[in-house]
């Protein structure tokens, strides 16, 4: 491994796993454990338990058991070694100096991040004056420059490409990245520009959105190509900062322009993020979805702005989000309605946002004359279509009142057009069965429980037993055994990550997930001990029936029949 096994149990140890799981998902204490909703399935009610002191995490739904690197790895889609190296950094411990590169895009990472300390540098030159004075004139102060590592790309053509290659990144890394290209010879792609760098959801360089900071005739904003590590439809502006905060406050902001999101996150409003000029996609969806918190959707103030509410709450809608909108008055967009008014007002705005429900109601009255009868019937036959899209019987009667008080219309006569929606109101996400163990197997299975979470239980299976007639479950007790000997304690956490890369992992999961709610007894373990001890001989027994039956020898037939008599005896 390229990490030491002691190496990673530091880490491990030194990390809260709830902490850490709640920089993904929001969770609350309830009693010594701390729940939320799963991630791992479509889960509506939190069913997943996080133990602290034990340092693992379950689902009693889905099942889904383990460690905090076993989350992050799951939670992240990335490799072990990956989710070790999240977690090191989450908790500010630096890896080992002979720690190897897990990521086959790590090159590109550090290319990028290389570039976002240059044009950092570069904003702070004399070249740069001029587009500081431009940031301080959109009132953006040292410290949210600092903050989202806004720089300054020079005028020559070639810097980026000169200093890159001189630091001994290839020619290809390069344009992978999207920092420079070719046409006959090499050049930087950002030039004469205020950059501001845009990062992924684990908080990786991936790419720049340059844009212009004096009058001149060209693009406003220059952005990466999509490259091999910067893919629009899975970026949002801003993500991996607002993450967390979004957790703490139950809502993340959604608006559409980087300076929208920088203006909001300067002025006190962090839980923000914008999308990156493209309309939201499944994946940004599932993102979204996975922080668990209310989405507020902040568009801009124009036709375009409406149109981007309906098409992107229509995809956070559509998988279940919980999604308000806010439409702003007296300004464009947010960073102007910031300048003009404040944080305070921003936020008493957010709290009187309106359902996506009703933002489409007066999408739908718009341009329609409800004083002519044709405009009225279009809208009411509209509106009847959005309800017939629901399964909420209370939105549907509620909204059906409304249009009677409103046009005077018979109840009955909008009744009849609502389709009764067959699907259920709710999913119930049904339990996935666990698997199911014989008699002698749930025995087995909770005393290697017992003998992952104390050093006493252990030592009382070498003392009562040191056999299990499972080949299964006898390795797992060795793999135990072996673990203690080496390390002289026991964690069922770190006994979890050593199996990593056994034949038994997933079976060790299982037999966590199984027993997560038994208490440790010690009179209970010792039962546990006799009655597998019964199991050893009934199994002797049945071997000992067999051998007699091939057996000639009158006195072996005897002491074979004697041995049985005493084994059963001894069961009773």
């Amino acid at each position: 491994m390229a990490i030491s096994n002691e190496e990673i149990k530091n880490i491990q140890n030194s990390a809260n796993i709830a902490e850490i799981i709640s920089s993904y998902i929001s969770l609350e204490k309830k009693g010594k454990n701390f729940f939320g909703v799963c991630p791992f399935h479509d889960d509506h009610n939190p069913s997943m338990s996080v133990n602290v002191e034990k340092g693992i995490f379950t689902c009693f739904v889905c099942h889904k058991t383990g460690t905090v690197f076993t989350f992050v790895q799951d939670y992240l889609n990335i490799s072990f070694l990956e989710a070790v190296k999240v977690v090191a950094d989450k908790i500010g411990i630096t890896l080992s100096a002979g720690y190897k590169t897990v990521s086959k895009y790590d090159k590109h990472y550090e290319a990028l991040d290389l570039a976002i300390k240059f044009y950092q540098n570069n904003l702070k030159s004399s070249e740069g004056a001029p587009a500081r004075e431009y940031l301080k004139n959109r009132g953006i102060s040292d410290e949210i420059i600092d903050e989202f590592n806004i720089g300054f790309a020079p005028k020559n053509f070639d810097t980026i490409v000169k200093l890159l290659t001189s630091k001994g990144f290839d020619e290809n890394t390069l344009l992978e990245t999207g920092l420079i290209n070719r046409n006959n010879t090499l050049y930087d792609i950002f030039r004469d520009r205020i950059t501001f760098p845009i990062h992924n959801a684990r908080g990786n360089p991936v790419g720049f959105s340059a844009r212009i900071y004096k009058d001149v005739d060209e693009a406003k904003y220059v952005n990466t190509k999509e490259t091999v590590i910067f893919k629009k439809g899975e970026i949002l502006f801003n993500y991996h900062r607002a993450q967390n905060e979004a957790r703490r406050l139950k809502y993340l902001v959604i608006v559409e322009g980087q300076m929208d999101a920088i203006r909001l996150y300067a002025s006190g409003i962090k839980n923000v993020v914008a999308t990156m000029g493209t309309a939201l996609t499944s994946y940004h969806a599932e993102l979204l979805k996975k922080t668990n918190v209310k989405i507020i959707l902040c568009m801009d103030n124009d036709s375009a702005g409406e149109m981007a509410t309906l098409k992107n709450g229509e995809i956070l809608e559509n998988i279940g989000c919980d999604l308000s909108v806010l439409r702003i008055s007296d300004a464009k967009d947010p960073d102007e309605y910031i300048l003009k008014h404040s944080k305070e007002e921003f936020i008493d705005a957010i709290n009187h946002a309106t359902t996506f429900f009703d933002f489409k109601m007066k999408l739908l009255k718009k341009d329609k004359n409800l004083n002519k009868v044709d405009d009225v019937s279009k809208y009411i036959n509209q509106v009847i279509k959005e309800l017939n899209k629901s399964n909420d019987e209370v939105l549907i009667d509620l909204t059906v009142n409304r249009l009677v008080e409103e046009f005077n219309i018979d109840k009955n006569v909008l009744l009849n057009k609502i389709i009764k929606v067959e699907t259920p109101k709710i999913v119930k996400v049904e339990k996935t069965p666990k698997k199911k163990l014989s008699k002698n197997h749930r025995l087995a299975a909770t005393l290697l429980y017992y003998m992952m979470n104390d050093v006493k239980y252990i030592k009382l299976y070498e003392q009562e037993l040191s056999y299990i007639p499972d080949r299964k479950y006898m390795d797992i007790a060795n793999d135990i055994l072996a673990f203690y000997l080496k390390y002289n304690y026991i964690n069922i956490a770190d006994f979890i990550t050593s199996e990593i890369d056994s034949d038994y992992y997933s079976d060790v999961l299982e037999i966590i997930d199984s027993n997560i709610d038994t208490e440790l007894i010690d009179n209970e373990y010792v039962g546990i001990i006799n009655k597998i001890k019964i199991w050893i001989d009934e199994n002797k027994i049945e071997e000992l029936k067999i051998k007699l039956q091939n057996v000639t020898d009158i006195n072996e037939k005897l002491s074979i029949t004697d041995e049985i008599a005493r084994l059963k005896k001894r069961e009773v």
